[in-house]
């Protein structure tokens, strides 16, 4: 994949970090006019954003429009680090997110890439939390990267069994919280990358991941992850 178009991949992710226990984004806390989302990272896996939502649209729990606007940064696997603004069109339907962006004439394009809401499942689960020791199946996620004249390969990723640990009290963006730490495996696949022209092999990447998520909040505030010994962090750190 492109760098510069592998930027897509961030918002998707970081969605998918605070995704929701119920069906869908469109009731996310932030998914309003002047909602505002901060996320910032640490370690190995450097994901981070300053988010803005604004034209939200929402027909149903399962359908809305909104325009994201901010700055991400994103750093992976001792890659060069990134920095990139963001001004998107997004719509959600039916357990599908498809993106657009304005032209130079002021009219809107799609956005190449496709992503699969399910991969919300990294981060999120198909039924309420109840009980420490409760567990959600493995699944298989796959992103289909925007690019412009670079042979891109879809990026593959496997989530192992999750288990729900004992409910624990931690602090956030929002206060003090009462939180599940939900734990698995996750392997991203082997792909490539594209720099100036060169191509250069990107490895697979094998984690254990810790999700904090807050019920009162409905979301995952934090998510813990260790890569090759290596620790990382994506926590959210503002909220409206």
């Amino acid at each position: 994949m492109h760098l510069a178009r592998a930027v897509l991949i961030l918002p998707l992710m970081l969605f998918g970090l605070t995704g929701l226990a119920s069906a869908s984004l469109c009731d996310a806390p932030f998914m309003h006019d002047q909602g505002k989302l901060r996320l910032d990272g640490t370690g190995a896996l450097r994901l981070g954003a300053n988010l803005a939502f604004s034209e939200v649209r929402k027909a149903s729990a399962d359908e809305c429009q909104v325009r994201i606007t901010g700055v991400a940064t994103f750093g992976l696997a001792g890659l060069p680090p990134g920095k990139s603004n963001l001004d998107y069109w997004m719509t959600l339907r039916n357990g599908d997110a498809h993106f657009e962006r304005e032209t130079e004439n002021g009219a809107r394009e799609p956005v190449e890439g496709k992503f699969d809401l399910r991969m919300i499942g990294l981060f999120s689960y198909g039924e309420p939390i109840t009980r420490a020791g409760q567990t959600f199946p493995a699944r298989k996620f796959q992103i289909n990267v925007d690019h412009k004249g670079v042979d891109s390969k879809p990026v593959v990723v496997h989530t192992g069994t999750k288990t729900v640990g004992k409910k624990t009290e931690i602090d956030t963006a929002a206060g003090q919280q009462s939180c599940w730490p939900v734990e698995y495996s996750r392997v991203i696949e082997s792909t490539q990358a594209s720099f100036s022209g060169l191509v250069m092999p990107i490895p697979e990447i094998r984690s254990t991941v810790t999700d904090w998520f807050c019920p009162d909040l409905n979301m995952v505030v934090r998510q813990e992850s260790r890569q090759q010994g290596v620790s990382s962090t994506v926590e959210v750190t503002e909220l409206k």
